[in-house]
C-alpha cells in the first residue's frame, strides 16, 4: 500500500473513531437520563377519579394503587356493585395517567436514540418508541357500567352485629 492509500485509510479510520466516540457519549448520556427518569418515576404518583366523583385513587408510576379515598356519601348514594365499578374506573384512570407519565419521561431518551440508524439482526428497523410503550402493559379496558356480582366475592354468611343487633355481612 502506498502512502496516499495509507493516508486515506487513516482518515477514514479517524472519521469512524469520531463517530464511535459520539455514539458512546450519547449512550452514556442516555444511561444517565434513564437513571434520572427511573428515580423521578419512582417518586411520582398519578391520580384518578371515578366519573361519579365518589372514589379517588392514587397510584405509583407503575399504576399500582397506593391510596384510595372514598367519599363518605358513597355508602348512601351508591350500591355495592356501582361502588365497585367506581373503584375500578378510578384505578384505571390512575393507571392510564401513570402510563402517560412514563411515556412523557421516556420520550426525550427515545428521541435521542432515533439519531442512530439501529437495525435489528432480523433485518427490520428497531423502533425504540415501542420499547418505551412496553414498560407498562396497555391500559385496562374501559369499565363495564353494569357489572354482575361475582359469586366468589359474596359473603359467606350473615351474622348479627353485636352493637345494634342488625344484620351485618362478615366472613371474608
Amino acid at each position: 500500500m502506498d502512502s496516499s492509500g495509507y493516508d486515506q485509510l487513516r482518515a477514514h479510520t479517524d472519521a469512524l473513531q469520531v463517530q464511535v466516540d459520539s455514539m458512546l457519549e450519547s449512550y452514556e448520556h442516555q444511561l444517565r437520563d434513564i437513571a434520572d427518569a427511573r428515580d423521578d418515576l419512582a417518586v411520582r404518583t398519578a391520580e384518578g377519579w371515578s366519573a361519579d366523583n365518589l372514589i379517588h385513587v392514587t397510584s405509583t408510576s407503575a399504576g399500582v394503587p397506593v391510596q384510595v379515598w372514598v367519599d363518605p356519601a358513597a355508602f348512601k348514594r351508591s350500591t355495592p356493585e356501582k361502588l365497585a365499578a367506581s373503584f375500578a374506573e378510578a384505578a384505571q384512570v390512575a393507571a392510564r395517567m401513570a402510563q402517560a407519565q412514563v411515556s412523557e419521561a421516556m420520550a426525550p431518551i427515545l428521541a435521542a436514540g432515533q439519531q442512530f440508524d439501529i437495525r435489528s439482526p432480523f433485518g427490520d428497523d428497531l423502533d425504540l418508541r415501542r420499547i418505551g410503550d412496553s414498560i407498562l402493559p396497555p391500559p385496562p379496558p374501559e369499565p363495564v357500567h353494569e357489572p354482575e356480582p361475582a359469586p366468589s366475592c359474596a359473603p359467606r354468611h350473615l351474622v348479627e352485629d353485636e352493637e345494634d343487633n342488625g344484620p351485618h355481612w362478615k366472613g371474608w
